[in-house]
């Protein structure tokens, strides 16, 4: 009896899951949809010819970033710089798709995609942001919580 119901659950489960899905994209319905993935890809989007696009992300004193996060909104897609600062943005791009350029320490910038032109990107330090100077630590910006810490 309890391998009967169970049996009978499983194929209840597997009968919705099926009626579920839809095979034709038009007729599905989209539970969660967030502002960032419409504004990263309109309907009338113009897709931008120069996919790979490469540039350099620098802090304040041009020194090269190393480890800086890149990342398209409304896509999963995040790219990581290299040692020289180097980042090489691959897949379809689209103008008014928002670029995040991150780094720890330093202030989170937003750049539009506008054409086939990215600038260096030079990211400014953020003001609450503390770098250890000594001990076993010494260069990186350590956090407790919502505090940094020196």
């Amino acid at each position: 009896m309890r391998n009967f119901c169970s049996l009978l659950t499983l194929g209840l489960f597997c009968s919705f899951q099926a009626l579920a899905q839809s095979s034709d994209s038009q007729q599905r319905i989209a539970l969660v949809e967030d502002e960032a993935s419409r504004a990263a890809t309109p309907v009338n989007a113009v897709r931008l010819s120069c996919a790979p696009l490469q540039g350099q992300v620098l802090d304040a004193e041009g020194q090269p970033l190393t480890g800086a996060t890149l990342l398209l909104k409304g896509t999963q897609k995040v790219f990581i710089t290299d040692n020289e600062g180097r980042f090489q943005l691959t897949g379809p791009l689209y103008q008014k798709q928002i670029l995040s350029v991150e780094a720890a320490g330093h202030t989170t910038r937003l750049l539009p995609l506008n054409d086939c032109q990215l600038p260096i990107v030079k990211l400014e330090r953020d003001p609450n942001a503390k770098i250890k100077r000594s001990g076993k630590r010494a260069g990186q910006v350590t956090r407790h919580g919502n505090a940094y810490l020196q």
